[in-house]
């Protein structure tokens, strides 16, 4: 197929860092088909994405760096973006929103510089700030061509928040690789004898960003009650943010610094993640985490906070343990069970690789979207799936 003949497609998003939003326009950008498809992602100007701009361009994709239009008052950042577009002329624009008030007067300017299709994508639960954007919340989602939620639960909350039909939000959930556990098997060794990782001193992981979100504070409680009950273990920490110096104190004052290692950044977390006995995440509010459906891949057992699209995946007692957010007792009782038990969190873990195995790979969800673009530019129906991409 020759070049002209391809279909022009912008993937926008604005985060600062990289995270579960950047990974999906990661997926998109690289895995849709390049004998079909032309395709350009716009990231924002922050140094926090300077590195995946860099790897997507190496990959062949074309990468704008596009800094977000945040206020009415910029007149020259939307004629900015407004000339970008008409220079671009896409067929379709792909808005992925890290936060439901981001971009909001990008898919309007898109209007105006004649794109004709846009379809958006809402990561996470969580509501605009003013009864301004509200307002162009409303307005962006009832102008997409088709709007996508990456679980039922923030389908819901734009329904609850903003109005929109249900029946017009399509469930397209995030994904996983399936791994190569025996690529992934000496490096997990190896961290498991770092970490001197043994039944009675269980590795348990959290890899997330150090931020309010996430719940490390709440976390640093429960292992502080899990300690009073005797119980030794090792919890590896890995990702930054604002929060490491007050979560490295806080654990330092509950008498932790010794079981609670912060490792930072890591590149590769898929050994670590298959070297855990459990992985934690104790969030406060989520879309659909990334890690959970790494983890839970790796047949790992999971303990989580009931929030978001968590108990979209895991089933409580059969495929993870699930936690109230902001628990602490709670989850020092789920993590007491595993610490006790761990032939039965075991088959926790098993349960949960074979649902996310069989429904939430990468190269489902991004056949999903595919579908979801054919429907919006009239190249074919829409027929939603079970596992994902369901009006459910």
């Amino acid at each position: 197929m020759r070049d002209i003949e391809r279909l022009r497609i912008v993937l926008a998003e604005s985060g600062d860092t990289v995270g579960g939003t950047e990974r999906v326009v990661w997926e998109i950008a690289t895995r849709l088909p390049r004998d079909r498809w032309e395709v350009r992602v716009w990231l924002s100007t922050a140094p926090g994405v300077d590195e995946m701009a860099d790897a997507l361009a190496a990959r062949g994709v074309a990468v704008e760096r596009v800094a977000e239009v945040d206020s009415r008052w910029d007149a020259r950042g939307m004629l900015g973006t407004w000339r970008r577009l008409r220079r671009a002329r896409p067929h379709l624009l792909h808005v992925h929103h890290v936060w439901p008030a981001a971009d909001r007067y990008l898919v309007a300017l898109a209007e105006a510089a004649g794109v004709r299709h846009v379809v958006v994508t809402e990561h996470i639960v969580g509501r605009a700030h003013s009864a301004g954007q509200r307002a162009l919340k409303r307005r962006e989602l009832a102008r997409a061509a088709a709007v996508t939620a990456v679980c039922g639960a923030v389908a819901q909350s734009l329904v609850d928040d903003y109005g929109v039909p249900r029946d017009r939000v399509r469930v397209v959930p995030n994904g996983a690789d399936v791994p190569d556990e025996a690529a992934e098997a000496g490096p997990m060794r190896a961290i498991r004898e770092t970490f001197r990782a043994t039944p009675l001193r269980p590795l348990w992981v959290v890899a997330s960003r150090l931020e309010e979100q996430k719940g490390h504070d709440v976390l640093l409680d429960a292992l502080a009650e899990v300690r009073r009950r005797g119980l030794e273990f090792t919890v590896a920490c890995a990702g930054d943010g604002a929060l490491r110096d007050a979560l490295e104190a806080r654990a330092a004052e509950l008498g932790l610094a010794g079981h609670v290692r912060f490792l930072g950044r890591v590149e590769d977390v898929g050994p670590l993640l298959l070297a855990a006995d459990a992985v934690l995440l104790p969030s406060r509010w989520e879309g659909l985490p990334l890690t959970l459906l790494e983890a839970l891949a790796r047949g790992r057992p999971v303990v989580a906070s009931a929030v978001g699209g968590v108990p979209e995946v895991v089933e409580d007692g059969v495929s993870g343990r699930l936690v109230p957010p902001g628990d602490a007792a709670a989850l020092a009782d789920a993590l007491e069970a595993f610490h006790r038990r761990p032939d039965a969190a075991f088959q926790l873990g098993r349960a949960g690789a074979r649902a996310v195995r069989e429904g939430y790979t990468w190269p489902r969800v991004v056949e999903q979207f595919e579908a979801v673009y054919d429907e919006v530019l009239g190249l074919a129906s829409f027929a939603p799936q079970a596992a994902g991409g369901r009006r459910a």
